[in-house]
């Protein structure tokens, strides 16, 4: 699974060669922590997927890698069966839709579910004011 990077003005989501290769995806995700409003663990990350997968791959609940469009801005999901998930919020700028052909320092999206077994840790490491927090999703 992928490494999750807690930096004071980012969160880095470090994509396996697989995973980058199932959800579509030729580079990491890197989100702005300006923009995150919540942070919350999930036992049933399924209910929290919005919208039609572009691009990605899923299996009905059992998997989930890739970019889910909906009304409200774009999602991104790393779901995998029998794993807790952290489901985060952001804020997604105005003017995100016309950028889009460049790619920016900041992944726009409105959604990340991420599976983990390190849910508390990364939701606690979210909370805090300029920590650096590393996890490896794969245990």
């Amino acid at each position: 699974m992928a490494r999750i990077e807690v930096h004071a003005d980012r969160v880095i989501i470090r994509l396996t060669a697989a995973e980058k290769t199932v959800a579509l995806r030729r580079r990491d995700v890197v989100l702005d922590r300006s923009a995150i409003r919540s942070a919350m663990i999930t036992e049933d990350p399924w209910v929290w997927i919005r919208g039609i997968r572009s691009p990605g791959a899923g299996l009905p609940r059992g998997l989930a890698y890739g970019t889910w469009r909906t009304r409200g801005g774009r999602d991104f999901v790393l779901a995998r069966r029998g794993r807790e998930a952290v489901v985060i919020d952001l804020d997604v700028p105005e003017s995100a839709d016309e950028n889009r052909g460049w790619v920016g320092e900041f992944d726009t999206f409105s959604r990340v579910i991420v599976s983990t077994v390190h849910a508390a840790d990364l939701v606690r490491a979210l909370r805090l004011d300029g920590a650096g927090y590393e996890a490896d999703t794969t245990e």
